[in-house]
């Protein structure tokens, strides 16, 4: 089974090198790095790399026609990862950051999760308010007050109960999607973090599956199937609402064809370093007044087809962030549209 990780680089390759000591040793038969460098980022050693690295310079990446779409200095240059990682042709595709730390059993984790059924889904209890149901998978962490996912639409929270119920089995095959669970540092919302800025050390409910029940997902550690590969980019012009405006999409795509999300195994450890929240907050405004609207408009979309998707995406115009991304949506169609084909 053939394995892409994708990422982008921020202090060299030094925050790669445990996953390629685990991904070396474990039950995948194939495992190949791509990275997207960047103007100010050190040029990664690949030497120092046991699996095979693909580090994909700065004039490379000119060479692909969302390129310029995205901008540069920006952890959205992962995108140029993505296309490179799909021109490899693999069986999945992971997405990490350089500050996270893997356990020991990452890998083996991963290979499990896509390759066994799972038995459980997140189902709606009771009667339901609004016009979608919404789950909050950090519900069950040991965090001392309420966590929500970074890009949990405000509007939407404690709508709706949800519990994790036993279901028939669901074939891995039906799922696109898989958001690992990452604990230190969880990924939550800056007016989160400034309130309480511990850390978490475990989240009880975890693998399990979830059709027609929504929730935000992230990149830093994250599988993607085939089907959603043209679809898996993160959106440059929106602030940290990158990675979080993409999974509404992955999800909408999913749902008309009848597919799932997991979420679950494998664990990894966050570890932010020192980090302006405030700055963080600043950069998540827009997203907490716009997110249930760029939702709206996305769940309106009944396309099939990724390509299909991506196309009534960028015609959309009843939403100005999704106006404002037109021009890169256009162009990294235009590159999927050619790798695809080939």
């Amino acid at each position: 089974m053939k394995l892409a990780i994708v990422s982008t680089t921020i202090n060299g390759e030094k925050g790669y090198l445990t996953f390629d000591r685990l991904a070396k040793e474990s039950k995948f038969n194939e495992v190949t790095f791509f990275i997207s460098g960047d103007l100010k980022t050190p040029v990664f050693d690949t030497k120092k790399f046991t699996c095979p690295v693909q580090y994909i310079s700065v004039e490379e990446q000119k060479k692909y026609a969302c390129s310029e779409a995205i901008g540069w200095n920006k952890i959205m240059r992962r995108n140029i990862a993505l296309l490179r990682a799909m021109e490899y042709k693999p069986d999945y595709i992971l997405m990490i950051d350089d500050d996270n730390l893997p356990e020991d059993d990452y890998f083996d984790s991963w290979y499990n999760v896509i390759t066994k059924p799972v038995t459980h889904a997140a189902m709606p209890v009771g009667k339901q308010q609004g016009s979608s149901v919404w789950h909050n998978y950090l519900r069950t962490s040991d965090a001392k007050i309420d966590m929500h996912p970074r890009g949990f639409p405000v509007l939407f929270k404690y709508l709706n109960t949800i519990a994790i119920d036993k279901v028939a089995p669901i074939e891995p095959s039906k799922i696109g999607v898989f958001q690992g669970i990452s604990l230190g540092d969880a990924d939550i919302d800056a007016m989160t973090r400034i309130v309480y800025p511990d850390k978490i050390s475990s989240v009880k409910e975890k693998n399990y599956c979830l059709r027609d029940v929504w929730s935000p997902y992230n990149t830093q550690n994250t599988l993607f199937s085939k089907e959603l590969f043209p679809l898996a980019f993160v959106w440059p012009h929106c602030g940290r609402y990158d990675d979080i405006y993409s999974s509404y999409v992955w999800q909408q795509f999913l749902f008309n064809n009848g597919m799932y999300a997991h979420v679950g195994d494998a664990v990894n450890f966050q570890d932010r370093g020192k980090r302006n929240n405030v700055k963080d907050l600043a950069n998540e405004v827009e997203g907490y007044i716009n997110a249930h609207l760029v939702w709206e408009s996305i769940h309106k979309i009944e396309e099939k087809d990724p390509l299909a998707f991506l196309e009534k995406l960028a015609a959309c115009d009843d939403n100005e962030i999704i106006k404002r991304h037109r021009e890169f949506f256009l162009a990294f169609l235009q590159d999927a549209r050619r790798i695809l084909s080939q």
